[in-house]
């Protein structure tokens, strides 16, 4: 993080920049400019629409009184497959929370230093997800908060690369290494990676508490768990109470 946030890209990253104060617009515009950043402001959705920008990254500056996703849904469905970050006056779990079910990939705090918020945009331009460290304070509230569940689910099952959504249907079947390592046409170190990977992910212990995740979720049909394997199928009666996974 601190060699991402001293030495320079060598890639120019274009950004795209939505304030709806003039003078704030400005500034940022200038700073971002001053770190190598390629920078088009502008004031609404709209306008960023219209102009036809196809850039990297957008940044949307939120004030106190604009809690409303509705603008950050459009933006995510006016321009597919750019990332969107949130820059927001205060931390607001909800807002935050509801933005993320919208489509962003982070969450950043205007308090943040200007090196520090040009290496968070490079992390979002690399496929990361970042989140404010006030974060940290308000995990207790997650465990056992069952209204958060499904928010929850999809940001940890947007969190797994498609070889480890396959290797968790095969978790789901009851599939050894060897079985998977054949299935999927890798060695069975590989299998262990991608294993290890999804087992992190989802925050979870072993296999059989991945797989249970997996059904009891939604993420994986509850018919792949009736496959035949050598190893016997996964209950469907036991409970993982879902967690929050942070990079």
């Amino acid at each position: 993080m601190r060699e991402l946030m001293e030495r320079p890209t060598e890639v120019l990253l274009k950004l795209s920049l939505i304030c709806s104060n003039m003078l704030a617009r400005e500034g940022l515009k200038r700073i971002l400019m001053d770190e190598g950043i390629k920078v088009d402001a502008c004031e609404n959705v709209q306008d960023l629409v219209e102009n036809a920008q196809a850039p990297d990254l957008v940044v949307v500056d939120i004030d106190d009184s604009d809690h409303d996703c509705q603008s950050i849904s459009e933006l995510v469905g006016a321009i597919p497959g750019c990332k969107v970050v949130v820059l927001a006056a205060k931390f607001d779990l909800d807002f935050m929370v509801s933005a993320f079910h919208c489509g962003v990939d982070g969450f950043i705090l205007k308090e943040i230093g200007c090196h520090s918020l040009v290496g968070s945009l490079h992390l979002v331009a690399m496929g990361e997800k970042v989140l404010p460290s006030q974060l940290v304070d308000y995990l207790p509230r997650f465990v056992g908060n069952t209204a958060l569940a499904p928010v929850t689910r999809s940001v940890l099952a947007d969190s797994l690369s498609e070889r480890e959504k396959e290797t968790l249907r095969c978790l789901v079947q009851g599939c050894a290494n060897k079985v998977i390592a054949r299935r999927m046409e890798i060695s069975e170190a590989t299998v262990k990676v991608h294993v290890k990977a999804t087992l992190r992910k989802l925050s979870v212990k072993n296999r059989t508490q991945a797989a249970i995740w997996a059904v009891n979720n939604g993420i994986v049909p509850s018919h792949m768990a009736q496959a035949d394997t050598e190893q016997p199928a996964i209950p469907l009666t036991a409970e993982v109470e879902p967690q929050v996974a942070l990079a």
